[in-house]
């Protein structure tokens, strides 16, 4: 009996022998160090640091990681964290970094940031972001990040003063994304702004305060978006004024006040967005030529997004309206935010000169009164060229009813003769009442192409 029971335990260590072997021979350890180094890598850094812990295999995978992203923002304990950035850049090697991120306070590291700064690009990183906080106005970026060899995307959100050097070189940089700093000279950011192989330039909510004229001149760039801060300039400064120069934008956004000027100059684009707040301005005249001036140069562009308050400031510049603003490849025009108001001179002018328009988009939309050139019998004379070739699809896609967007939606329908259908989506939060319903179907050619979505 003993022996049989001797026997059945060697049996079963020799099956859990045989168990752990295969478990071993399985074992992600196995895997060749460039495959490990790799699934490192995706993971955040305090995290890939912790796998050193679990045999000598890993002990030095972490610094070879590629991407380093670290955010102090919410951290209790501010000195822990920027302790533990220092100890990574000097533990890790001379290995290069693809993503450097950094967010946190600056306060009285600044000069250590600027270390870490350098030490990504001595390490050859393309894609670098910082968002700082809590900056001295003495603070400058290390000279050796403006001439970069690597550097393909970089963004930098932080409230300070920019001061760049007077040479930039950075000629792999293809997108670049400037949040919340203040310009300090012409020069140094048209540079910046000019550089040969930028693809996108976004410029958030910057201050353009010092400066005065500013050329953006870079021959790849595809998608330019500029919002400017609704913070205003003093009532007494003209702003910057900027040129787009010799480019071929996809996409061109601009959103603000125009206390800046804008205008392209020599340039395409196929896609716009403008933006405008003109709540409270105190210089309508003023912003109405910009407005202007801002159309003319996209002239080229085939599908436009407006604000109501772009064709409604236009009105404070009627004189500039005997020019016409061409937009022959203009084929979709989508109006956002508010009601627009079928009376407004600027829309009309607009729509006279798109004869290739096919879709027209609005919030809401309203007739206070007809456009001087409407006859008797309600119709248009001359009639925009699109309303009676390609004017196809009208959508008013916040519709509230009421007795002026009722006239309008008439108004629509008796003169855009080219029309294939014309879609009204309710705003209200419950749905449309009855009578509304009626009002629509009773209107004249409402029932061959109108069309309700919702209620």
């Amino acid at each position: 009996m003993k022996a049989n029971s001797l026997i059945r335990k060697t049996k079963r260590k020799k099956l859990k022998a045989g168990k752990e072997t295969d478990c071993a021979g399985k074992s992600i350890s196995n895997l060749p160090e460039e495959v490990l180094e790799h699934i490192v890598s995706f993971l955040p850094i305090h995290e890939a640091i912790r796998t050193s812990i679990l045999s000598k295999k890993w002990q030095n995978l972490w610094k070879s990681t590629p991407n380093l992203s670290f955010d102090g923002r919410d951290s209790p304990k501010r000195k822990l964290f920027m302790d533990f950035v220092e100890r990574v850049l000097v533990l890790r090697g001379p290995s290069n970094i693809e993503t450097f991120r950094l967010s946190c306070e600056a306060k009285d590291d600044q000069s250590r940031i600027g270390t870490w700064i350098s030490a990504a690009v001595n390490r050859n990183v393309k894609d670098l972001y910082l968002v700082l906080s809590d900056i001295e106005s003495s603070f400058v970026f290390p000279r050796c990040l403006f001439n970069c060899k690597t550097l393909t995307e970089f963004e930098i959100d932080m409230l300070f003063i920019l001061k760049l050097p007077s040479s930039i070189s950075l000629p792999c940089l293809k997108i670049l994304s400037l949040r919340q700093v203040t310009f300090i000279d012409d020069q140094s950011t048209q540079q910046l702004f000019s550089l040969p192989n930028l693809v996108e330039l976004e410029i958030y909510e910057c201050n353009w305060k010092n400066l005065v004229w500013v050329t953006i001149c870079a021959p790849k760039l595809q998608q330019l978006a500029i919002y400017e801060s609704l913070e205003s300039t003093p009532a007494n400064s003209g702003g910057c004024h900027v040129r787009i120069f010799r480019t071929h934008l996809a996409h061109f956004s601009c959103c603000g006040t125009l206390w800046n000027e804008f205008c392209l100059d020599e340039s395409s684009v196929v896609e716009t967005f403008i933006f405008l707040n003109s709540d409270g301005d105190r210089r309508p005249r003023e912003t109405a030529c910009r407005s202007y001036k801002l159309l003319q140069g996209i002239s080229s562009v085939k599908t436009l997004y407006l604000t109501t308050d772009v064709v409604d400031v236009l009105d404070h510049a009627s004189d500039l309206l005997a020019f016409p603003l061409e937009f022959r490849n203009l084929t979709s025009l989508i109006f956002e935010s508010d009601e627009l108001n079928l009376h407004s001179a600027g829309f009309w002018h607009i729509i006279y000169n798109s004869p290739n328009l096919r879709s027209l988009y609005f919030s809401d939309v309203g007739l206070s009164e007809v456009p001087s050139n409407c006859q008797e019998d309600g119709t248009l004379d001359p009639a925009p060229l699109c309303f009676l070739s390609c004017l196809h699809f009208i959508e008013v896609s916040n519709f509230r009813g009421g007795e002026k967007a009722i006239d309008a939606v008439g108004f629509l329908l008796k003169n855009v003769t080219a029309l294939d259908q014309m879609s009204i989506s309710w705003a209200g939060s419950g749905v449309m009442t009855n009578k509304i319903r009626q009002q629509l179907h009773d209107l004249p050619g409402w029932s061959k192409i109108g069309k309700i979505n919702s209620g």
